[in-house]
């Protein structure tokens, strides 16, 4: 499901003639607000059954946002320059002006992030005007490794090939200028710490005080058993849902549905409303559980990612490639 069955609310973006668009439900003084972000290629509209699960829960807002060049946000000028600095600095103006406005009581903010969605909602809660009580994450931990990487590459492949840009944006519905770069190691832009197995972000929770949540997918390539130990050690109190048989991202059916809303521990909520089953389009696409195999060429501690690029350079795996052989010195 790539278009929402709600109809979107365009915020203005300060400084730019972009708009972000967003699904919203509930009272907009709620006293809680529940912030969910996408996945890389994904839209809003994968939230659309949490979304109908949560109207007419008092007490709550629940919020589904399109990235840019993604549903009905804007692309970037000349549909270049997307990068997860965009990404980030969108999402703490419309925290800042359309969650936290001035004279105004501060609610709670929860976030909920979906892989992408849930690294950049570590972001968030690193930063601490932005307010972030409470973080979410569907299929992704504390780390992310190279080889996952790698799964998600070959999971996006149509019989045995990679999917032409404009192919990838049509059935998406994103702009082709987001599709292209996913691709190339500029789009990572912001700071984080790797070491031979792969990304680091739990630094950037050290300190949080909140609770931490994690949906993770059975059979999911990206978030493994490990990830889910990792968070375990850092947060000893965070629940954690596993969903037999999901891949990589885990939908949001009635039971993850449930476990989100109950998580968030409103006064007096009743039951969730049990909304149908949707299917969700990728990024998030489902990926294997990786192959212990030995990668082609040597496994070594990756330089950091170069700064942005004007131009992908051949895709995810030749992203992988360079990573893994980079630092022959």
């Amino acid at each position: 499901m790539t278009i929402s069955q709600f109809p979107p609310h365009l915020f203005p973006l300060s400084h730019t003639s972009r708009h972000l668009a967003y699904s919203a439900v509930g009272d907009v003084n709620s006293g809680c607000v529940l912030l969910c972000l996408p996945g890389l290629l994904e839209t809003r509209a994968t939230f659309d059954p949490l979304l109908q699960a949560a109207d007419g829960l008092r007490g709550l807002r629940v919020i589904s946002v399109d990235h840019c060049g993604r549903g009905d946000s804007s692309p970037m000028p000349g549909d270049k320059g997307y990068t997860m600095q965009v990404y980030l600095d969108d999402l703490e103006q419309f925290i800042r002006q359309e969650l936290i406005p001035e004279g105004k009581p501060m609610p709670r903010i929860e976030v909920l992030g979906t892989s992408m969605g849930g690294i950049l909602g570590m972001y968030l809660v690193h930063e601490a005007r932005n307010h972030i009580s409470g973080l979410l994450l569907n299929d992704i931990g504390l780390s992310l490794q190279w080889m996952s990487i790698y799964g998600l590459y070959d999971g996006m492949k149509k019989a045995g090939r990679m999917p032409e840009p404009q192919e990838l944006a049509d059935a998406l519905n994103v702009h082709v200028g987001a599709v292209v770069a996913v691709s190339s190691p500029a789009h990572f832009d912001l700071p984080y710490r790797k070491d031979w197995k792969g990304m680091q972000f739990g630094q950037l929770l050290n300190g949080f005080k909140g609770p931490v949540r994690l949906v993770r997918g059975g059979d999911s390539g990206v978030c493994l058993s490990q990830q889910v130990t990792e968070l375990k050690h850092a947060f000893p109190a965070a629940q954690v849902l596993e969903v037999a048989g999901a891949t990589h991202p885990v939908p949001f059916n009635a039971s993850v549905n449930q476990f989100v809303l109950q998580s968030l521990s409103l006064p007096a909520v009743p039951q969730a409303k049990q909304a149908p089953v949707q299917k969700v389009m990728l990024f998030d696409v489902p990926v294997a559980t990786p192959k212990a195999e030995p990668l082609p060429e040597p496994v070594t501690e990756p330089e950091p990612v170069p700064p942005q690029e004007a131009e992908p350079r051949g895709g995810l795996l030749a992203l992988l490639k360079r990573l893994l052989s980079a630092t022959k010195k």
